[in-house]
């Protein structure tokens, strides 16, 4: 748009506006996460999830050893999360996949004792970091609900600086 001293003053203003708006919308980078969680034996197979919706995509849930406080997988779940990320990517090859830890049902007291002692969360981190790497996940998501205490919140800000 030419602006000449013939326009009206307010017409100048506003193709300023215009112009100037458009400049800065168009260097705006807008970035959606569209995540979406599965569950192991819930009876909907992997197979059926429409990742091409997602972005990411969560396989729920591991939990942690009572003993070990190493990861654990039972033999179901195990045989789920093992062909997790390689079935979803055939239909989105860029969508992310997050193992997820924990959820509704997990031990808080397991929990709790793990984020508690510097030997057992290096066990759980080694633990995760090496499950998610032979499973391909891109990434961890600890989902535990009942940390409800502030020394299980300061130990948990302990074990995600670790």
């Amino acid at each position: 748009m030419l602006l000449s001293s013939s326009m009206p003053p307010k017409m100048i203003l506003a193709a300023f506006f215009v112009i100037f708006s458009l400049k800065f919308y168009s260097a705006k980078s807008e970035t959606w996460v569209q995540g979406g969680y599965w569950l192991s034996g819930s009876g909907f197979p992997s197979s059926d999830i429409n990742s091409a919706l997602f972005t990411h995509l969560f396989c729920a849930f591991a939990d942690v050893n009572s003993t070990s406080y190493e990861l654990l997988l039972s033999d179901s779940d195990e045989k789920e999360f093992s062909n997790f990320t390689d079935t979803v990517k055939q239909k989105n090859p860029s969508v992310s996949t997050l193992l997820s830890i924990g959820g509704a049902n997990a031990d808080y007291l397991t929990f709790s004792t793990m984020v508690s002692n510097s030997s057992f969360r290096k066990s759980f981190i080694n633990s995760s970091i090496k499950t998610a790497r032979v499973y391909g996940f891109r990434g961890l998501d600890l989902c535990w609900v009942s940390a409800n205490s502030s020394s299980d919140m300061y130990n948990m800000g302990v074990l995600f600086e670790e």
